[in-house]
């Protein structure tokens, strides 16, 4: 039987819609900027969606291309925000293997040691839709590869970006080596330096925290010498003096790896409360999601992105940990147990600080019991009810109790304890909708958007974001809408970012890994398969015909990749299995970007302006900002100011993303629709670091301005 699964249900592109689209197109530019002149570029795509004032609407990007007009194959697994506005996608070797076209046998990975297999990076100006090719760090570095796949990054407090880690090396079986690399692109020189050495450990999923001083904490990664273990240190880089700091944590008390775990206590997927017997030390998971919190400690929250075949980090367990300093500059750091959580800890959710309740933490969705990130392939063989065929793959998971989560745990910085919401995650129609590799993008309103990723890690997408509007009376603390939905599969290795013109930035996706030739082609219809590893995909646009599917000619090839971006819901997969009719099909790449437009750009009359707003700011500074296109009548309508904190994502979880609530202490009206703000800077550097910060003015519709790029110095 033919089953029709998360189909966009409220887009289609056909020239039925055309006309439609256009007008939907010219009235969103109208009610977005008032009459003024756009400030996107004229070429801007059309904006699609009906109702865009309740339910958003999407522009689809054309193909980077090159000089030649040829397609670029540049997804972006990890994506920045710059502070001019620009987006940094980097992608290193970017999860490839290597095809022999001739004999369509795949080679394990790809060669690092190679520049035209890591230089993949671009920019992308979201302004005027242009997108340039960049340079990648060299392949190699102090003695070593240096590779930027899996690396982890923040910002700097001077904006700049800091990579470290990434992939030394592939291994066969989808296993990876830490990189001990360290490099950092300076946007303002735009090229890439390093800070002169590399470090102690091998760091293959790192996550990197900044610290209210700008040091920045780099937790966790695979090692450097061991493809499957984690390592058990973590190092703190020092921006003021270029040092970096080593820290074993199996000889700190408290430390994750000193606590011995006898039993695991928490709700399962049947709400039923479940006692588990253990014999295990914890550990800190891969890509950890690690939080500040109003008192400067850092939250480790248990969740991470454990990747097969690493042993599941299965625990409910959570850390408090400290980094002090002595006058002379040598540091410590101290651990503390936290409160458990109500689950056990999951991979591949989205986690991010709850902008309406200051020092909450929020994570949404994931995986639990499994870091197989096949888990629900219809390779593996299909589920169906909670069922799979008896003897598949999919079916040994499921009875490891492998599962997607709908649900929303918090943690409550005052209580110090934690909360769950199991079927948090739901469809308009109230039935619940787990996800997995979503992620959470704070909106200036302080509204959240969960946005791509699908009912499994890579394969059943999910089109349609989330819109979560604070209600304190809500389960959760959030009310949620389904919007219009995307056009493209964003599964593993996607990115969402909110822009400085309140839009939301939509990129990459992995529903498998692509296959690259030496000439650089790359092939993005491949599958993986249980028998034969990776397959080149039999594809058809006739999903009731079994047996209808054809591999891809390479005559055929670019035909091809042009007609999937134009049509990517007529293309579907025929599986060798013939009792499984054709499935939906996601390309082993997404190369296109797509930016959602939320319903607060659509709201009545004009856009506020920010006309003038300080450069920088100190904490606890009173300053000041003069705004237009407002009619603040009266002290409950003075609107909102907030700084957002530029984003940097990579596999589900923003390292940046920071809302700060300004406080509003005297609005001057200078007539003509023009006002002075009078505002206090952000006091705790703990929750809001240093660093760029997009600065918006909200009128009391909510409506935002385009933000002004404000640097929040450190102390």
């Amino acid at each position: 039987m033919m089953m029709e699964k998360n189909k966009p249900k409220r887009f289609q592109l056909s020239a039925q819609t055309l006309g439609s689209t256009l007008i939907v197109f010219f009235l969103a530019l109208t009610l977005i900027f008032g009459g003024e002149k756009p400030a996107v570029a004229d070429n801007t795509p059309a904006c699609v969606g009906d109702h865009p004032q309740e339910l958003g609407c999407w522009q689809k990007y054309p193909l980077f291309r090159d000089s030649q007009g040829k397609i670029l194959p540049l997804q972006s697994v990890h994506t920045s925000l710059l502070p001019n506005g620009k987006i940094l996608m980097v992608n290193g070797s970017s999860n490839r293997n290597t095809i022999d076209r001739q004999k369509v046998t795949f080679v394990d990975g790809v060669k690092t040691s190679e520049q035209a297999v890591i230089d993949n990076t671009a920019l992308f100006d979201p302004e005027t839709g242009t997108f340039e090719q960049i340079s990648s760090p060299p392949p190699k570095q102090f003695g070593d590869s240096n590779d930027l796949f899996c690396t982890g990054h923040v910002h700097l407090a001077n904006g700049n970006v800091l990579f470290s880690g990434g992939s030394n090396r592939y291994y066969p079986g989808e296993q990876f080596e830490g990189s001990k690399q360290i490099n950092v692109y300076d946007w303002q020189q735009q090229q890439w330096t390093n800070i002169g050495g590399k470090m102690k450990a091998g760091r293959w999923y790192p996550s990197l925290v900044p610290l209210a001083d700008g040091k920045i904490v780099i937790f966790s990664g695979q090692k450097y010498d061991a493809p499957t273990q984690i390592t058990p240190t973590i190092e703190i880089y020092d921006p003021k003096t270029n040092q970096l700091h080593f820290f074993d944590l199996t000889y700190v008390e408290d430390s994750p790896y000193n606590v011995k775990i006898t039993e695991y206590q928490y709700v399962d997927a049947n709400g039923d409360f479940v006692t588990e017997k253990a014999d295990v030390y914890d550990s800190i998971d891969l890509y950890p999601r690690v939080f500040p919190t109003p008192d400067g400690k850092l939250l480790i929250t248990g969740d991470g992105a454990g990747k097969f075949p690493l042993e599941v980090h299965k625990s409910n367990k959570t850390y408090l940990m400290s980094v002090q300093e002595e006058p002379s500059g040598e540091l410590s750091i101290s651990f503390e147990i936290g409160p458990d959580r109500k689950d056990i800890s999951k991979v591949y959710g989205t986690a991010v600080a709850d902008p309406n309740r200051e020092g909450d933490v929020l994570l949404l969705g994931g995986i639990l019991n499994t870091n197989n990130i096949n888990f629900g392939k219809p390779q593996l063989g299909l589920i169906v009810d909670g069922k799979a065929p008896k003897g598949s793959g999919n079916e040994e998971l499921l009875a490891t109790g492998a599962r997607i989560a709908a649900s929303v745990e918090r943690w409550d910085s005052k209580a110090n304890e934690w909360s769950i919401v199991p079927d948090f995650l739901q469809q308009d129609n109230g039935s619940p909708q787990p996800r997995a590799m979503n992620e959470a993008v704070i909106l200036p309103n302080k509204e959240i958007l969960t946005v791509n990723g699908g009912i499994y890690a890579e394969y059943d997408q999910v089109y349609e974001p989330l819109l979560m509007t604070y209600d304190e009376k809500a389960p959760g603390g959030y009310k949620t809408q389904e919007m219009n939905p995307a056009t493209l599969p964003r599964l593993y290795h996607n990115g969402a970012l909110l822009l400085p013109d309140g839009r939301v930035l939509t990129v990459g996706g992995n529903a498998s890994r692509g296959a690259r030739e030496t000439d650089g082609t790359v092939h993005v219809d491949v599958v993986p398969d249980p028998t034969d590893y990776y397959l080149l995909a039999k594809l058809t646009k006739d999903p009731q015909t079994p047996g209808s599917g054809k591999v891809i000619s390479e005559k055929d090839y670019n035909q091809f990749l042009e007609d999937y971006y134009q049509n990517p819901e007529s293309y579907f997969a025929q599986l060798d299995d013939s009792s499984i009719d054709p499935v939906p099909f996601a390309p082993a790449e997404i190369w296109q970007v797509e930016i959602f437009n939320p319903p607060y750009l659509f709201k009545g009359g004009l856009r506020p302006e920010i006309e003038t707003a300080p450069q920088t700011l100190e904490y606890e500074e009173a300053s000041h900002v003069t705004v237009k296109n407002v009619d603040i009548q009266s002290d409950g309508e003075r609107g909102s100011l907030v700084m957002v904190k530029l984003g940097t994502i990579t596999h589900s979880f923003d390292y940046g993303q920071r809302l700060a609530d300004l406080s509003i202490q005297k609005v001057i009206n200078n007539g003509n629709g023009s006002y002075t703000i009078d505002f206090t800077a952000p006091e705790n550097a703990h929750l809001y670091t240093p660093g760029y910060y997009m600065m918006f003015y909200l009128n009391s519709a909510g409506k935002p301005s385009v933000a002004k790029m404000v640097q929040l110095e450190a102390a």
